[in-house]
């Protein structure tokens, strides 16, 4: 798969060192193994989505790790390495940025106007979704300690580009988060449930406004991501 991409800003650009590690198909085994060992990661229900996969991968978000959790889960099921949306901070990161922009993930700009972060963000998700990609979404936008409200972003791209979603539950994660001493937040038992492909068609089917599509969209992703859930959800009026 061809990893080139347009950066639309330099603090966002990759160095040479950082783009060679991060496609090294040495590097990618040992992470996928290291994480497999370390968290005990296991994917389940990967027959229920079919290939190529060109998808939108729709998470819930317990831990600071699921962003790596997610990005092996992917990585075991297709050999390659997903795109994923994450926080503008995270870039700044020492060794943690660097992986980052070499992978390529897309920021979330928190330092400029809402719209303009919102729309420069789609475009770049949907040109990878249109390149035959996967991305990844963790679709709170934030780490919860409870399931809480989804964002409309994994719905909106899937309406835009025609790529279909695929909820994921993330079990055991919060496990690692919570309550727990070094170096223990390191181990653990962690699964990667799939759900089978929401296709953006059925949802235009029934009718309605575009917003009104976009939310019933977002409700049916979390309903399933919820269902495979191990910790409590977070109720809509708190």
């Amino acid at each position: 798969m061809d990893n080139r991409f347009e950066i639309a800003s330099p603090r966002y650009a990759p160095s040479w060192f950082w783009r060679r590690f991060v496609h090294s198909r040495v590097v990618q085994r040992v992470f996928m193994w290291t994480f497999k060992r370390l968290f005990g990661l296991r994917v389940r229900n990967r027959e229920l989505v079919p290939p190529p996969w060109n998808y939108i991968i729709a998470a819930n978000h317990g831990s600071h790790y699921d962003l790596f959790l997610g990005l092996a889960a992917v990585y075991e099921i297709t050999g390659e390495v997903a795109v994923a949306a994450v926080w503008d901070g995270v870039f700044d990161l020492p060794i943690i940025g660097g992986i980052v922009k070499a992978i390529p993930c897309v920021a979330i700009d928190t330092r400029i106007e809402k719209d303009t972060r919102r729309t420069a963000a789609v475009r770049e998700l949907a040109n990878h979704l249109r390149a035959g990609r996967c991305i990844i979404i963790a679709c709170e936008g934030e780490r919860h300690d409870q399931l809480g409200e989804f964002q409309h972003g994994a719905a909106f791209l899937s309406l835009l580009t025609g790529v279909p979603v695929v909820p994921s539950s993330l079990r055991g994660v919060q496990d690692l988060f919570k309550d727990l001493s070094w170096p223990n937040r390191y181990r653990g038992k962690v699964e990667a449930v799939l759900h089978a492909p929401l296709h953006p068609a059925q949802f235009e089917a029934v009718g309605g406004t575009r917003a009104e599509i976009i939310e019933r969209f977002t409700r049916k992703i979390r309903e399933q991501v919820a269902a495979d859930l191990d910790y409590p959800l977070r109720d809509a009026d708190e």
